[in-house]
């Protein structure tokens, strides 16, 4: 330590100043040892006219001469002086010392405690006289000694005015200082960092915040920094007061929706512990997010910056998905807008979770054709245009195929000419008239225990989405296929409701949606069939509907019933007026009261009404708003009676052998193993259905004479209309060896 030299100074007869340059280290140590040898403190804070002001130098001068003059040998150390004279700059600095090593001060003695001018030690050596008798340096006096200047109004912590933060100095304050003065420092040693505003005063609290500015408003960071000074500074305090410390990415929507602090705070937190989200898409826009303003925006758009064939794209879509399915449907319309910029990749951005979104993908379908991806897109449309294998006797091969290609055409838009040569045939033929009347089938059903559900407009094209979707919810499905009465309109068929003498509803949705104004689609506004999207969904309720009160024990059935279908392409086929009537055309001209003669043989005479087969019109009635029906064509009059019940899930099948051999005239057999006894097995095999026959009450035996290749067959097994399973049939010649010698055959 130093203070031999002050020692010896304090007894000699220099009559100058002694400087002592101290490091920051040492300070504390040499105050105290300077206090041991009963000097006296003089503060240059004691020297600051106002609160702000800097001290009078030639008041601490003159207060030194005052004691020289009053009182001989008075000693004394001057503090605060060397950090003074850095904040002021090195010129001020410089002259000051310079004039200070020649000042005499006569009898008194005075030790120049210096903090922060070591870069003066150089300039001062250049005069001989200063030599040691009139300085010392502590450690190098090394200074590490730092400013942040920040006005009162930004609300971060600070000594308010140069005097205050003087003192602090004095009593060795080390390290970086927060002050708020309008004293100039521009030329200062130290160095001086400036907090203009609240984001800058974020940044000063924690030094590694890598967040823009562009990231809030001054009003947003303002309320940060506020809430930072009540939580030591600490972020991760903030984020656990208002619930967002973990499980950040949960409740997505209801956290970042609005404009409030509270949301742009969990914008903030987000963006700090980006490298913690498991949502890699939600980490991708959050990189390219820079302003809260566009957090929303970005969220739902930035998918459609990556191409379906990137290899992060099926990530991202469910990831998303999973984010913005709670979002608004207003918000989701907007997405929809800007994600039709490049038509070929549109599609496969949308999801299945808002209406506009579904009415957008088929839009897009029936002008752009189907995607192998639709199943993952919008499963219940892929559902709906499945093939469904009819069960009803020597009709299933035609109304599988025709139903099958009706979907394909609906969905399309557009009506395919081989199609219509085949409705104009059917017209004639009038196959559906082989089909049990629904009464029939109705009054063979047990009324007690079951809830008739009238499912007005209720088409058999609908029957691949039901049974998936009773599959889905646990549920066994029975399905019988029937006609309807002609004219397929309701007051003529509504007999079987009126006549049921237990629970019963009727639900009007459907039929709303397909020729009724309130069910807000109309074919002269928008000819794309968007109307879809809107039946899927009353179906999909009517399921969970039943799947609910099945599951409540309410009912032991719950039997869905229609009173006719509608046709689509009847109104795609745009054949205005073309039959002349006596009697005024009633839905869309569908039929018309009979009048004798006429001479039409696409005509079905019913019920006192003329019935149209094809897809025709009589004249005197305005056009069906999407579907119409009243007609005869297979879409108007086949319907489905479905019958649902809890399902037996302790049922299984297997095969009884691993392996079955494969005759090329004659196909494979193969042999079931039910754990339970079961009613009308059939199996599925590419589309087609193939009758089992029982063996006994757990074995049935199917032939295949269409499997005449070796390979694995996929089969779907069916009790009636349930899947009760999916085998896998593994077939060989009779070799034993799938090879290719044995498919050579064919």
């Amino acid at each position: 330590m130093q203070i031999d030299s002050v020692k010896k100074y304090l007894t000699s007869t220099v009559k100058s100043p002694y400087f002592l340059f101290i490091s920051t280290n040492q300070y504390h140590a040499v105050l105290d040892e300077l206090r041991m040898l009963e000097l006296s403190f003089i503060r240059m804070s004691d020297f600051c006219s106002d609160d702000d002001k800097l001290p009078d130098i030639d008041g601490l001068l003159t207060h030194i001469e005052a004691a020289d003059g009053n009182a001989m040998g008075k000693k004394y150390v001057v503090t605060g002086l060397g950090e003074y004279l850095a904040l002021r700059g090195d010129v001020e600095a410089a002259r000051t010392l310079s004039w200070l090593k020649d000042f005499n001060i006569g009898g008194s003695k005075v030790v120049l405690l210096l903090r922060g001018l070591a870069s003066q030690l150089a300039r001062l050596k250049t005069d001989p006289r200063f030599d040691p008798r009139l300085h010392s340096v502590v450690d190098q006096a090394d200074c590490d000694l730092s400013f942040t200047l920040a006005n009162s109004a930004i609300g971060l912590p600070a000594l308010s005015g140069f005097k205050a933060m003087l003192a602090e100095l004095e009593n060795g304050r080390c390290g970086n200082l927060v002050v708020s003065t309008a004293v100039n420092l521009e030329h200062s040693i130290f160095t001086i960092h400036e907090v203009r505003n609240a984001y800058e005063g974020i940044q000063f609290f924690i030094r590694d915040f890598a967040l823009a500015r562009s990231c809030g408003s001054d009003s947003n960071w303002a309320e940060l920094l506020a809430e930072l000074n009540q939580c030591n500074g600490s972020l991760g305090e903030i984020f656990e007061k208002y619930d967002f410390g973990h499980n950040q990415e949960s409740e997505f929507y209801a956290r970042m929706a609005g404009n409030d602090y509270r949301n742009w705070l969990y914008f903030i937190c987000l963006k700090t512990k980006r490298e913690t989200l498991s949502n890699s898409y939600l980490r991708f826009v959050l990189d390219m997010t820079n302003r809260f303003d566009d957090f929303v925006g970005n969220v739902l758009n930035a998918i459609i910056k990556v191409n379906h064939t990137d290899e992060s794209f099926a990530k991202f879509y469910q990831e998303r998905k999973s984010l913005v399915e709670k979002f608004p449907e207003s918000d989701i319309a907007d997405f929809v807008v800007n994600n039709r910029s490049v038509v070929a990749e549109s599609v496969y951005r949308l999801t299945d979770s808002t209406q506009v979104e579904r009415e957008e993908i088929i839009a897009w379908l029936s002008q752009n054709g189907l995607v192998p991806q639709l199943t993952g897109i919008y499963p219940a449309l892929a559902a709906y245009l499945d093939r469904y294998v009819f069960r009803c006797p020597e009709l299933a091969e035609l109304f599988t195929k025709y139903f099958e290609d009706y979907k394909r055409q609906k969905l399309s838009n557009h009506l395919e000419p081989d199609f219509l040569t085949k409705v104009e045939e059917l017209a004639l033929s009038r196959q559906f008239n082989r089909l049990p009347t629904r009464n029939e089938i109705i009054d063979d059903v047990d009324q007690s225990d079951t809830f008739l559900y009238w499912f007005d407009a209720l088409g058999v094209e609908y029957l691949s989405l039901l049974n998936a979707l009773a599959q889905n919810r646990g549920l066994t499905i029975q399905v019988h296929i029937a006609r309807a009465k002609l004219p397929t309109i309701t007051s003529i068929n509504r007999d079987f409701f009126d006549a049921w003498q237990s629970a019963k509803e009727k639900n009007n949705e459907l039929d709303d949606i397909k020729h009724s104004d309130k069910g807000g689609y109309n074919f002269t506004t928008n000819e794309l069939p968007i109307h879809l999207a809107q039946e899927l969904e009353v179906i999909k309720a009517i399921i969970d509907r039943a799947a609910t009160e099945l599951a409540l024990r309410r009912y032991k059935t719950f039997l869905i019933v229609s009173d006719h279908g509608a046709s689509r392409l009847a109104v795609l086929h745009r054949k205005e007026e073309q039959y002349e009537t006596d009697t005024k055309g009633e839905n869309s001209g569908r039929c018309c009261k009979l009048f004798r003669p006429y001479n039409l043989p696409f005509a079905a005479e019913e019920n006192g009404y003329l019935v149209l087969a094809d897809y025709g019109r009589f004249r005197g009635s305005r056009a069906s708003n999407v579907e119409v029906h009243g007609g005869a064509s297979l879409e108007e009059v086949v319907i489905p009676i479905i019958q649902l019940s809890l399902k037996d899930s302790t049922i299984t099948v297997e095969l009884v052998n691993d392996v079955a051999t494969v005759d090329y005239r004659t196909g494979t057999e193969i042999t079931l193993f039910f754990n339970s006894p079961v009613l009308d097995v059939s199996v599925i095999i590419n589309g087609k259905r193939y009758t089992a026959c029982k063996i006994d009450d757990n074995h049935y035996s199917v032939r295949l004479p269409d499997t005449t290749r070796a390979g694995d067959y996929q089969a779907d097994v069916y009790s009636r209309d349930d899947l009760v399973g999916t085998v896998l049939i593994k077939a060989q010649g009779k070799s034993g060896k799938v090879n290719d010698d044995f498919n050579d055959l064919f």
